[in-house]
């Protein structure tokens, strides 16, 4: 494993990530309202109670399972990521695509920075890296046979200008930045953007501007207050480095879960988006 230490960059990387990367997540309280999630104050609350109770359980399972769970999450960010930057369509070409956009991000930033990376992941899972490295080479072989198996299907596929013009930022992005740099510009600038502007549409048709901008700041402060919690629980028991490393990318993971069963499970199935 090498080690190393993280640079400003790595922490303007961090700062975006928390504060403008999540508050796309925070859209799930707007997203709630276009599902009738609140159309009672029993529903409302079931909801608010069932989304956090899953943030925990991903940070309980963590705690006990960090291998597995980390492994969870990346599999979980591979599909989300490349499912959500793509148009939805309900085949499995779709899903094969999206395999293949989301590993280019996820697997791209891992194996090109395998030095780095292996010291962030001794962070996440407790040094226990054999397996997880086992599970990577898998998972980098099968986005192998995805892009193969699209580039036999590639009359079926058609790519926008905006698509490509996206995958070029992203595959530059991968090449020549740092893992938590290049995270930071996808997650923030790509992802984001791309699921803000996606599901937006559909949100005014329920609701007006401010009562989505107001949901997404209370989420987004929930979000940041457990945050600093956390952080603040953590760092008598690691260190700075360390502690915010967990913090960001465990929290994430416990955001994310919930975010991608309402948004990948419920919300693009029912809105076509």
């Amino acid at each position: 494993m090498t080690h190393f230490t993280l640079d400003w960059l790595d922490y303007i990387s961090l700062f975006f990530i928390i504060f403008m990367g999540i508050p796309h997540g925070a859209l799930d309280g707007a997203v709630s309202v276009t599902l009738g999630f609140t159309k009672s104050f029993h529903l409302q609350v079931r909801f608010i109670i069932t989304y956090f109770l899953i943030a925990i359980l991903v940070v309980v399972l963590w705690y006990f399972l960090p291998v597995f769970s980390l492994i969870l999450f990346l599999l979980a960010s591979i599909f989300h990521f490349g499912c959500g930057d793509l148009n939805w369509k309900n085949n499995y070409l779709y899903y094969i695509s999206g395999y293949a956009h989301g590993g280019l991000v996820v697997l791209g930033i891992i194996f090109f920075n395998k030095g780095e990376v292996d010291y962030l992941f001794s962070i996440l899972s407790g040094n226990q890296l054999y397996f997880l490295w086992q599970f990577l080479y898998i998972t980098i072989v099968g986005w192998l046979l995805s892009l193969i198996y699209l580039l036999f299907n590639y009359k079926r596929i058609t790519f926008s200008k905006n698509y490509i013009k996206m995958l070029t930022l992203m595959v530059l992005v991968v090449l020549l930045l740092p893992p938590l740099p290049a995270f930071a510009i996808y997650f923030c600038s790509i992802h984001s953007t791309q699921h803000i502007k996606r599901i937006i549409p559909t949100l005014l048709n329920f609701m007006e501007k401010k009562k989505i901008l107001y949901l997404m700041i209370i989420f987004s402060v929930i979000s940041w207050l457990g945050g600093g919690v956390a952080y603040f629980i953590l760092l008598h028991l690691n260190s700075y480095t360390d502690t915010i490393i967990k913090v960001t990318f465990i929290g994430l993971a416990a955001l994310t879960f919930p975010h991608m069963i309402l948004i990948d499970g419920v919300f693009r199935l029912k809105y076509k988006v």
